[in-house]
C-alpha cells in the first residue's frame, strides 16, 4: 500500500502551528487519509520544533534552510511514496487535501491552482498582477501547459521527483520542480483552489521572490528548449518557426508515405515524434524514458530499449523506421545489423539522417547552432553521406528503392530486404 506524508515547511511558526496542526490532523482523520505530518524546521529560534513534536508530528531539518532547501530535505529524507506540501499560515484550504490524495495515482504532480477555471485568489491588485504576470511569463514563453507554477500546495510522486537535480534554494524551486518534471515527461494536473493569504499586499519577500523568478527563467529556458526536454520533437512539429515546422512536417509526410498501410511497424528511436499519433499502429521504441512518458496514451505501444540491441524477435516487423538516430550514435555495424534483423524478408527499412555530402546541411547546421544553440545541431557525432549510406545498405543485401530530400539537407531512404 502506498504511503503519503503531509509536509509543512516552517520558520518561527510556533504560535500558528499550535492551532494549525490539530486542524490538519482532524481533516486527515475525517477523510481517512493515512498520512504522517512532517514539519521541516528551517532554523527556527522559537519553539516551532517543540510544538510540532508535542502534537505528534515528525520534525526534520532543524537548521537554517531556504524554502527550496526545505523541499529538497523533504524529498531526500521523508520515506513515503507521496508528499503533499502546504504552508502553515492557513492560506491553503485544508479540505482540498482529500482531492490531492485521491488523485495521487492519476498524475505525478498535482497542483492546487489559483489560475485554472474555478480557481480564485483573494489578493491585492499589485500582488495579483505580479503573480499572474510571472506565471503567464513562464507558461507562454516556456510553452508549458501549467497555469500556476508558483503554488506551493501540491502532491508529488516522491520517487519520480527525487530523481531531479534541484538547485534553487528559494521559492523558485517551485518553478524548477515543475519545469524539470515536465521536461522529464512527468504527468502534471491542476485542480482549482480558492487561495486566501493572511496579507493581500506584497511584502518585501514577495518582491525579492519576483526577481528570483526572473533569474530562474533563463536557466529553465535553456532546459526547456534543449534536447533534454521530453517533447522536443513534438514542439518542433507545431513550431511557430516556419522553417522548423516545415522540416518536421515534410519528414512526417515522407515517412508516413513509405510506411503506407503496413501494420507491423517499429519506430526505433521514436523520440517524441508525431508519427506515432498519425500512425497509431506503430510500436515506438526509445532509450530515453522521458520521451516515452510524454508519449503515453491509451492503447499506444511503447518500449524502452537500445538501438544496439533491439528488444524484438527476428523478422518481427514489416517496416522498421530509424529517423534522426544514427547521426547521434558512434558508427557501428551493430546498429544496421539490428535494424535489418528485425525486418521480415521483403520488409522495408526507412532510414533518415542528415547528409553531410553536400553544402546544404553544413550551412543549415551552422545557422541552427546560432539560432538555437541548445538544439540538435552540435550533437551529430557521425557524419553520413548518400554514397556511404547506399553502400552500407547494399552491403547488407538491401535494395535501395527510393530516397527523398528535405531542402537538400536531410535524406530519407526506403530500402527493401530481399525475400
Amino acid at each position: 500500500m502506498s504511503t503519503v506524508a503531509v509536509v509543512v515547511p516552517a520558520l518561527n511558526e510556533a504560535r500558528r502551528l499550535e492551532s494549525f496542526l490539530p486542524v490538519v490532523q482532524r481533516v486527515l482523520r475525517h477523510f481517512g487519509i493515512p498520512a504522517t505530518i512532517y514539519v521541516i524546521d528551517r532554523g527556527s529560534t522559537d519553539d516551532t520544533p517543540g510544538v510540532a513534536e508535542r502534537l505528534g508530528c515528525v520534525v526534520i531539518g532543524r537548521r537554517p534552510l531556504g524554502y527550496g532547501e526545505a523541499i529538497r530535505v523533504a524529498l531526500d529524507q521523508v520515506p513515503d511514496d507521496y508528499l503533499i506540501t502546504l504552508d502553515g499560515d492557513g492560506s491553503h484550504p485544508l479540505e482540498l487535501l482529500n482531492r490531492l490524495y485521491r488523485l495521487r495515482e492519476q498524475a505525478d504532480i498535482v497542483i492546487a491552482s489559483r489560475y485554472v477555471p474555478q480557481g480564485f485568489a483573494r489578493m491585492g491588485l499589485v500582488r495579483q498582477v505580479l503573480s499572474r504576470g510571472l506565471n503567464r511569463l513562464f507558461k507562454v514563453l516556456l510553452d508549458l501547459p501549467v497555469h500556476d507554477l508558483s503554488s506551493g500546495y501540491r502532491l508529488y510522486n516522491r520517487r519520480l521527483v527525487t530523481g531531479q537535480k534541484l538547485e534553487m534554494s528559494s521559492y523558485a524551486v517551485l518553478q524548477e520542480i515543475l519545469i524539470k518534471g515536465y521536461c522529464d515527461g512527468l504527468k502534471i494536473r491542476e485542480i482549482p483552489m480558492h487561495y486566501a493569504p493572511e496579507s493581500s499586499r506584497p511584502d518585501q519577500r514577495f518582491w525579492r521572490l519576483g526577481a528570483d523568478y526572473l533569474k530562474t527563467f533563463r536557466a529553465m529556458w535553456r532546459l526547456r528548449n534543449s534536447t533534454e526536454s521530453c517533447d522536443y520533437d513534438s514542439r518542433a512539429f507545431f513550431s511557430k518557426i516556419p522553417l522548423q515546422r516545415y522540416w518536421q512536417r515534410r519528414r512526417y509526410q515522407i515517412i508516413r508515405g513509405y510506411v503506407g498501410t503496413a501494420l507491423k511497424v517499429l519506430d526505433a528511436g521514436c523520440g517524441s515524434t508525431q508519427i506515432l499519433t498519425g500512425s497509431p499502429q506503430i510500436v515506438g521504441m526509445d532509450p530515453q524514458r522521458r520521451k516515452l512518458r510524454f508519449l503515453r496514451a491509451e492503447g499506444r505501444l511503447l518500449v524502452c530499449g537500445s538501438t544496439f540491441a533491439l528488444p524484438f524477435k527476428t523478422a518481427a516487423f514489416d517496416v522498421v523506421i530509424s529517423s534522426q538516430v544514427i547521426e547521434h550514435l558512434p558508427e557501428d555495424d551493430t546498429i544496421f545489423d539490428e535494424l535489418v534483423r528485425c525486418l521480415r524478408p521483403g520488409g522495408v527499412l526507412v532510414l533518415g539522417t542528415v547528409d553531410y555530402g553536400g553544402w546544404q546541411w553544413p550551412l543549415i547546421e551552422w545557422a541552427y547552432s546560432v539560432a538555437k544553440p541548445t538544439g540538435y545541431a552540435d550533437e551529430h557525432i557521425t557524419h553520413y553521406t548518400r554514397a556511404t549510406l547506399f553502400s552500407r545498405l547494399r552491403g547488407l543485401g538491401l535494395v535501395v528503392e527510393d530516397h527523398q530530400y528535405i531542402l537538400g539537407g536531410e535524406i530519407i531512404i526506403r530500402a527493401r530486404k530481399p525475400e
